[in-house]
């Protein structure tokens, strides 16, 4: 069985500052991924909550519109002679289906605020993928310059890493 090749440890000066700089990226890289998870986690959450907030308020517009029709309804039925009995269920019909309208208007501007949210955290989600695109180039440069010993790959790495963070830093400003 042949060994394991043994893994180069970074002796000299540049190497080890790369290295450094490569651990650094990868710390910003894990906390904006978790922020990235996190804001896509709450996305769908709010989501689902809006999905479920215009479910109901489409259930109250059925019985709104039930209501209405009920009130019609009694209202061209109603035998000569027989007006009392049918106005009051004319008059209940009616009113619930104010309450119902009503009770919609509460329920749409939940809904709305949900989809907001969930819009917001989409944003996040979405910068945060920007960011961590910016950190994974740049630890790939900085093995690059690591492999090559070119000083300008790691410049260009920390400057890639600098723009991902200030980019994932947005998105915890969001």
């Amino acid at each position: 069985m042949p060994d394991a090749p043994e893994i180069p440890e970074a002796n000299e000066p540049f190497g080890k500052q790369v290295a450094i700089t490569i651990a650094i990226l990868a710390v910003g890289l894990t906390l904006i991924q978790s922020k990235s998870d996190d804001a896509k986690t709450d996305a769908i959450l709010k989501t689902n909550e809006a999905a479920n907030q215009w479910g109901y308020y489409q259930a109250k517009s059925l019985k709104q519109n039930l209501s209405e029709t009920e009130g019609r309804l009694l209202t061209l039925l109603q035998p000569a002679g027989e007006a009392a009995p049918r106005e009051a269920a004319v008059a209940k019909a009616t009113a619930e289906a104010k309450r119902y309208d009503s009770e919609k208007e509460a329920i749409k501007v939940d809904a709305e605020k949900l989809v907001a949210a969930a819009e917001h955290n989409s944003k996040i989600n979405t910068r945060c993928g920007y960011a961590a695109l910016g950190l994974q180039i740049a630890i790939v440069v900085c093995s690059v310059a690591i492999l090559s010993k070119w000083r300008p790959f790691w410049l260009i790495g920390i400057t890639l890493g600098i723009l991902g963070a200030i980019i994932g830093v947005t998105a915890y400003l969001m």
